[in-house]
């Protein structure tokens, strides 16, 4: 059986937007080795379309420090699900479009043994969050107050209760937290 790992940027008051947050050479690694642990990345049409505007380019031309190139070209080669009402089609490399509801297409991917990265915005991780169908969260908190965005999984309805399972610091002053759904 798979699993789902939401990994979502925050800065200090909550947000969420990712124009806010710092993008450093160990954060783009640590992203990089969690891509190698997933069979594939479920997008949302926002977050979908923000990267298909940059990572393609730089994983096609090799422009770039050595790694963000490595980077766009791990994102490039994995399989990516989209979600979207809206799109018709998707034209990333690899990238494959979901038409059905979360709550059966999700499934039907950890059915079949894929472990999936969502290198979340706040609508579809708290969709999945709100569903139950998040196994681990990583919440990369950046030391920076946005004062304005989205917030961290704005859309959840009820209280969730997570067990924090790891804390660790960047030198960039990111400090990540690592949580799994409690009982």
């Amino acid at each position: 059986m798979g699993r789902v790992i939401l990994m979502m940027n925050v800065t200090l008051d909550g947000c969420c937007d990712h124009t806010q947050v710092i993008a450093d050479e160990e954060l783009h690694r640590y992203t990089a080795d969690l891509m190698d642990q997933s069979d594939g990345g479920l997008f949302g049409r926002t977050i979908y379309q923000l990267m298909e505007s940059t990572w393609p380019a730089i994983a096609s031309s090799g422009e770039g420090p050595e790694f963000l190139v490595d980077f766009a070209r791990k994102l490039d080669r994995k399989p990516k699900y989209v979600f979207s009402r809206t799109l018709d089609h998707v034209s990333w490399q690899n990238a494959y479009l979901l038409k059905g509801p979360v709550s059966e297409e999700v499934p039907k991917l950890t059915a079949e043994g894929k472990t999936l990265l969502v290198n979340g915005g706040p609508g579809l991780g708290s969709t999945l969050a709100q569903l139950g169908l998040v196994d681990e969260y990583h919440f990369l908190v950046q030391p920076i107050v946005a004062g304005r965005g989205p917030q961290l999984l704005g859309g959840i309805s009820g209280r969730m209760k997570l067990k924090l399972t790891e804390t660790r610091t960047f030198g960039s002053g990111v400090v990540l937290m690592r949580y799994v759904p409690a009982g």
